[in-house]
């Protein structure tokens, strides 16, 4: 653990001199706060549905799509591009725990961008009598979301050395997750092959989230999308290693 915390400390102080990441915090807390904004004003003029943080969340996560491998594109393939991971690699420390590490300081930096995000709860509590329940499954189901974006980035930043091709590999792979559902739900593709798609695309298991379930199957479904990008990095940057 301590080594895994160590490349997450040196990666974390890597990414935050990167100009990108504050650029993609600031759009996501400005269209979020546009969004927030929009829904105070709806709802207190207009008589409209009351403010809730699970619309602003859903689109915090959709920004997410891209956000994840604009963050992760570099952890990988930026020190194979550089060679300083040949430095890395002679550090006492295994495959498997520099992926972690650097999955780790990843998922610290999306969990402070969502944090940023707990000012509008924060209002809603305080001026209003919320569900509290829907907020804490939001939240929930926003870093289960983000790893498991996050783990998919480091799997594509470690099967490239060029950063613009890990972005493109990495949304990819999210863009073909996320619109799994679209054939499921638009074309007539038999019950059983609907019924496997709806489960392999990533929105339906958020969107109970969202609706303030918090399943076993949901949680599982993202732990598993996680565990299995890192454990596929982790092996191929031990393939790369003796190229």
């Amino acid at each position: 653990m301590r080594n895994i915390w160590i490349v997450a400390r040196r990666e974390l102080g890597a990414l935050f001199v990167q100009p990108i990441a504050y650029v993609f915090a600031i759009i996501m807390t400005l269209i979020t706060g546009l969004l927030f904004s929009a829904q105070i004003s709806f709802s207190v003029f207009q008589g409209s549905v009351p403010a809730n943080v699970s619309q602003i969340m859903s689109t915090f996560t959709f920004l997410a799509i891209f956000f994840a491998p604009a963050i992760t594109m570099r952890l990988l393939a930026e020190e194979q591009q550089t060679g300083t991971i040949e430095l890395l690699m002679t550090l006492p420390v295994t495959d498997l725990q520099v992926v972690l590490g650097k999955f780790l300081a990843a998922f610290l930096f999306y969990a402070m961008i969502t944090a940023l995000t707990l000012i509008y709860p924060a209002i809603l509590l305080s001026f209003g009598n919320p569900d509290i329940g829907p907020m804490v499954s939001t939240y929930i189901g926003a870093l289960l979301w983000g790893g498991a974006l996050l783990g998919v980035g480091i799997l594509a930043s470690a099967s490239s050395d060029n950063q613009i091709n890990a972005f493109i590999i990495a949304f990819g792979i999210i863009l073909v997750l996320y619109l799994t559902l679209i054939p499921a739900e638009l074309f007539s593709v038999g019950p059983r092959l609907s019924a496997i798609l709806s489960e392999i695309s990533l929105q339906p298991h958020l969107n109970n989230f969202l609706d303030g379930l918090i399943t076993a199957k949901d949680v599982l479904y993202f732990l598993v999308v996680t565990a299995v990008s890192l454990f596929a990095a982790a092996r191929v940057l031990e393939s790369r290693r003796w190229r």
